[in-house]
């Protein structure tokens, strides 16, 4: 991504802090003022094109902040289904535990009255977790 688009998508976002925070080389996971860390906003805040970036460059979908919560229960508290399956996806690539049920329950809750294409993919992709899961002992 070219600067100029970077610095549209951070502007578009609402990102609070100065952009190069969020330049290609920055540490996504770093405690910014005030604690803040990039990724947990982005996801935070549903911001599904910040993320992919984030992802793309390195931020780590398995750090929690302070108080335990993950990217991914972050994600599912902004209520964006593409967030979600964005981290999810990232999830499954690093081979990470499934979420547990009551974490399953609330994804499967949270998006149970969206679109049915929305529905079949997250339980598809549920599937695909456990089943990747079960192969690398991951469970």
């Amino acid at each position: 991504m070219n600067d100029w688009k970077l610095l549209q998508m951070i502007k578009a976002c609402g990102w609070p802090l100065a952009p190069e925070l969020v330049a290609s080389d920055a540490n996504f996971n770093a405690r910014l003022d005030g604690g803040l860390v990039p990724l947990h906003w982005a996801c935070a805040k549903g911001k599904a094109g910040l993320v992919k970036y984030m992802m793309q460059h390195g931020a780590n979908v398995q750090d929690s902040d302070e108080d335990g919560q993950t990217p991914l229960i972050m994600a599912l508290n902004s209520g964006s289904f593409q967030v979600v399956m964005l981290v999810i996806d990232r999830l499954k690539a690093l081979a990470a535990p499934p979420p547990d049920l009551v974490l399953r329950k609330r994804l499967i809750e949270s998006f149970s009255k969206s679109h049915t294409d929305a529905r079949n993919r997250l339980a598809q992709t549920l599937k695909d977790w456990d089943r990747i899961a079960r192969k690398t002992g991951a469970t």
